[in-house]
């Protein structure tokens, strides 16, 4: 396992997290980046959420990449390369490191690096004849093509509806970030949930284990352990809403109550009922997003829907140019 890729290491996380916390905290409507959900304890309870059975998305998904990955090597059969950008635990993945008969090569990247790198270990173990180069880094902030052998047949991973995470415009940005990722041309397969079901988006995000309100407060966990804050967990509540003329979910942690939380000498009051917003989830009309990926350089080569159970959708594109 080669994990000495310097070029793309990451900064001073410890600065970059206070820096980010500090200035979310300071606005009038109180945001946390969803990035900082994933260090480890974070990325672990993300992966239990992807096992309740109200989360259809990881389901959905699953089966969509089954029927999909023993013809990917029809549409690109000189696959040699997959990128895959916030990695997590790479368990989708495993479906096309296992069925591409040429790949050569398999480039996880992610910003909790401890969990990267036990996962990138496990790869190694399963798939000896793969060379797997793990990448500690938030791939949103990167601005050069990626360090990678010219002659490789690159595709771009990106499932589990993570381009939701992003406002249209933001999704424009990165998709174009993604297009130059390889520095030249490449495909792009990527997973994105189309739903608008109301209740069953609501169900999703609020499962009845409770998982998704661990993993929400997790975040004000995370900030106390590494920044010192003194967040009381038990004077938060976990909301998720559906903001239907945004087409997207809203995770919030409210105040029950008027308190003060200290942080780096810094003092941020809450009132009761105040909340701080902490991940948004686009869910794309499929006209909408066709027309974000037109506009970020990529062509549709193939698409796969589900509509049995949602509107999620796997596309297989083609960079433009």
């Amino acid at each position: 396992m080669n994990a000495n890729n310097d070029a793309y290491l990451r900064p001073d996380q410890h600065t970059l997290l206070a820096s980010d916390v500090i200035a979310g905290l300071s606005q009038p409507a109180k945001t946390l980046p969803c990035k900082w959900f994933y260090d480890v304890a974070g990325s672990e309870l993300f992966e239990q959420i992807t096992e309740t059975p109200e989360y259809y998305l990881t389901r959905v998904e699953t089966r969509l990449l089954l029927d999909l990955t023993s013809r990917l090597a029809d549409y690109v059969p000189h696959l040699t390369l997959i990128i895959e950008p916030g990695s997590g635990s790479s368990n989708k993945t495993r479906m096309l490191l296992s069925s591409q008969p040429n790949l050569l090569e398999y480039m996880p990247m992610d910003i909790s690096a401890g969990f990267l790198y036990a996962s990138a270990v496990k790869l190694e173990q399963d798939f000896p004849h793969l060379k797997v180069t793990p990448i500690v880094c938030d791939f949103t902030a990167l601005t050069e093509p990626l360090s990678i052998d010219k002659t490789h047949e690159c595709l771009i991973f990106f499932p589990g509806s993570t381009i939701g995470n992003f406002d249209p415009e933001e999704a424009r940005h990165l998709l174009k970030n993604i297009r130059a990722m390889a520095g030249r041309p490449c495909w792009l397969l990527i997973g994105v949930d189309m739903t608008q079901d109301a209740a069953r988006l609501l169900a999703a995000y609020n499962d009845k284990a409770g998982i998704t309100d661990k993993f929400n407060k997790n975040i004000l966990a995370r900030i106390n352990r590494e920044l010192g804050a003194n967040f009381d967990l038990e004077k938060f509540q976990h909301r998720a809403i559906f903001n239907r003329d945004e087409h997207r979910i809203e995770m919030h942690l409210v105040s029950t109550k008027a308190q003060t939380v200290e942080l780096a000498g810094n003092q941020f009051k809450f009132e009761a009922g105040e909340f701080i917003h902490t991940e948004n989830s686009y869910k794309y009309p499929k006209a909408k997003f066709e027309s974000l990926l037109h506009d970020a350089g990529w062509l549709i080569d193939h698409v796969w829907e589900d509509t049995d159970e949602s509107h999620f959708g796997v596309f297989l594109l083609r960079s433009a140019g």
